[in-house]
């Protein structure tokens, strides 16, 4: 699991560091604890959305951008090559997670902006969806399934 990297956030660069149920940001520890569909932060709830690189708290949008965080482990399934994940087509991980659902399989039609993959994390649902029209060509998840941040689960073309 990973417990160290750094978080870019409207353009400002922050230390992040888990421990257990603290998370310190550039040295200073908070209380976290999720529930409900909320993250507390010492105590005070917030709901938060990823959405590749961007991050809605409480209804506000913040241009993020993460660095450090560990690629995913050798010897997955249909491991893409690296340079997928910086296709358009790469549908990514934008965090760690478990697959819920996968909506498409090799070979399906798609369009821009179908969902492809329902990640959860931090007990929320994430819909990762198809950044361009095309055809799924491969899918390197499957239901109940842990992913790393950054790790290709479909590519399509």
């Amino acid at each position: 699991m990973i417990n160290r990297f750094k978080l870019t956030l409207e353009g400002v660069a922050y230390d992040i560091e888990r421990r257990g149920d603290l998370i310190l940001v550039n040295g200073q520890e908070l209380p976290v604890t999720l529930a409900a569909n909320a993250i507390h932060v010492s105590g005070n709830p917030h709901a938060v959305e990823l959405r590749g690189s961007t991050a809605v708290v409480d209804g506000i949008t913040y241009a993020i951008e993460a660095h450090g965080l560990s690629e995913p482990k050798a010897g997955r399934r249909k491991a893409a090559s690296a340079a997928a994940a910086d296709e358009a087509g790469a549908v990514t991980a934008i965090m760690p997670g478990l697959i819920i659902k996968v909506a498409k399989k090799e070979g399906d039609k798609v369009e821009e902006g179908e969902v492809i993959v329902v990640l959860e994390a931090m007990k929320m649902q994430n819909e990762l969806k198809a950044k361009r029209s095309g055809t799924v060509r491969q899918v390197n998840v499957k239901e109940g399934e842990t992913v790393e941040v950054r790790q290709v689960l479909a590519v399509i073309e």
